[in-house]
């Protein structure tokens, strides 16, 4: 496998009620050797109450959609509603096995970065991270403008 361009800073926020998923991510990362912050968790209500509470920088939320408690649309759109939030401008994906025509709509509409098949291999989940982290560790981003001024 190709090597990362450049080495993430910050949190990667994983959120799936598949226990497996979170297994097959963490292989992901250690076979890119990334040694980054994972904060797992396992519906939207559990990583909204994270995103509100934590002063990590997080680097991109990977979320999958159907989820209990709160799904992965509802968890974007409080994101989006929460100022402190969405000022952060966090690269959100959808990373999952569901890709109705209205969700990816749905999806779209509310500015995500991306919408990913779940892989069903090591290779291709460390593949589609890798190519998150290659995009977005050479973009301007707005935390980058405040170091700068």
């Amino acid at each position: 496998m190709e090597e990362l361009l450049k080495k993430p800073q910050g949190v990667f926020v994983f959120i799936d009620d598949d226990q497996d998923e979170h297994h097959l991510f963490s292989m992901a990362m250690e076979s890119l050797e990334l040694d980054n912050k994972v904060q797992s968790c396992y519906n939207g209500v559990e990583a909204f109450k994270y995103l509100r509470e934590t002063d990590d920088n997080i680097f991109a939320i990977l979320a999958d959609i159907n989820m209990p408690k709160m799904d992965g649309l509802e968890l974007r759109r409080m994101v989006d509603m929460t100022p402190e939030l969405k000022v952060k401008a966090i690269p959100f994906f959808f990373h999952t096995n569901s890709s109705t025509a209205a969700e990816v709509r749905a999806a779209y509409a509310m500015g995500i970065q991306g919408y990913l098949k779940k892989a069903d291999s090591l290779e291709g989940t460390a593949t589609s991270l890798k190519n998150i982290i290659n995009l977005w560790t050479n973009v301007v981003h707005p935390k980058d403008l405040e170091a700068s001024v």
